[in-house]
């Protein structure tokens, strides 16, 4: 747990500290967040985990910009603490009116553990990486409604993912640098292999599931460069079957409640 800590504060460390250095048109995004539960599509991949990020970003001119980062996510539930998840990502943005906003980008998908066959303990055989990419429009008006499609190369796998989202600012309360963000997203997924290799494997399952999900997260401005952020979140998904996505044991039409906390900086 402590070198897990280390290696998180050093991201953020060295994060400000270059940060210090750069010019008017480059934008510097660092985070770390605790989550009780990782998810990611509806799937419920592991427990407890600490995701530190990156994004660096640059305005090209008026309406565009471009910007790469790295997401990671680091199991903290029991045995060895490893990473689990690495995605570093490259992309653009776009203002094409006062009120939609184009985005494309690619994102690397790396994990570093393997899955275990549960009868023979072999590790399953699976991919380790994956190659994404995705484009999606977002609409600067009540509710910030986003629409976003997702194409896996290796996994040819195909998601499709709408959001809304709402800030409430209290300071008009005279609760000074409080507020609440309120979330909620709806998703499609299909894959050749969708669960990644199925335990059972005496059947395919299906190739396509639904998943869902709203967020509530209590924010407070700690200066005008940080944020800290503590919440609560619900995903779920329509899948029917326990298999392997990717290395991960994933439980098909699993509701998942978990808890998020962290700390965000911009420059």
């Amino acid at each position: 747990m402590k070198k897990l800590l280390g290696i998180a504060v050093g991201i953020l460390g060295v994060a400000g500290l270059c940060a210090e250095g750069v010019s008017s048109d480059l934008t510097l995004d660092t985070g770390i967040k605790f989550q009780t539960d990782r998810v990611f599509r509806g799937r419920n991949e592991f427990g407890k985990a600490l995701a530190p990020q990156v994004k660096v970003g640059y305005q090209c001119c008026e309406e565009a910009s471009i910007y790469v980062g790295v997401d990671t996510a680091i199991s903290i539930q029991g045995g060895s603490n490893i990473f689990q998840h690495i995605s570093p990502y490259l992309g653009a943005l776009w203002d094409v009116t006062e009120v939609f906003t184009l985005e494309a980008g690619y994102k690397h998908h790396f994990y570093t553990t393997m899955g275990k066959q549960y009868t023979t303990g072999e590790p399953v055989d699976i991919k380790r990486c994956s190659n994404e990419i995705y484009a999606g429009v977002t609409a600067d008006v009540l509710l910030e409604p986003s629409l976003y499609c997702f194409y896996d190369f290796d996994r040819k796998e195909v998601a499709i993912e709408g959001r809304v989202g709402y800030n409430f600012d209290l300071s008009q309360y005279s609760i000074s640098g409080l507020g609440i963000n309120l979330g909620a997203k709806l998703g499609y997924d299909y894959a050749n292999k969708p669960y990644g290799y199925n335990i059972d494997v005496s059947s395919e399952g299906k190739k396509n599931y639904c998943y869902y999900g709203v967020n509530a997260d209590l924010v407070y401005e700690l200066n005008n460069n940080a944020k800290a952020k503590f919440g609560l979140a619900y995903e779920g998904n329509s899948a029917k079957k326990e298999s392997w996505v990717n290395n991960i044991l994933t439980r098909g039409h699993k509701n998942s409640l978990w808890l998020n906390a962290s700390v965000d900086c911009a420059f």
